[in-house]
């Protein structure tokens, strides 16, 4: 009997596309019969940061900072409802 394996791609492994190393592997393991799980977790932080209750987390500490923040990151600061 196998101990099962736990892929695991760190978060930012590669921002603009689910990094495929850990399905590959998993796909291989999958024809040598060896149980195995996959967890990408750059896309577990995209999704909890870009959902409306992450995004509202991160404008109530935005709201909270004591510095000025840039032309462009107080514009954003002032749309923030047609983010969330």
């Amino acid at each position: 009997m196998s101990v099962p394996v736990f892929l695991i791609t760190p978060p930012f492994t590669q921002l603009n596309t689910p990094y495929p190393a850990t399905a590959y592997l998993k796909g291989f393991l999958n024809t040598k019969n060896i149980p195995s799980f996959q967890s990408d977790l750059g896309i577990e932080v995209t999704l909890a940061l870009f959902c409306q209750e992450g995004l509202q987390e991160l404008f109530d500490r935005i709201s909270k900072l004591e510095q000025p923040l840039s032309e462009n990151a107080a514009r954003i600061v002032a749309l923030q409802e047609d983010y969330i």
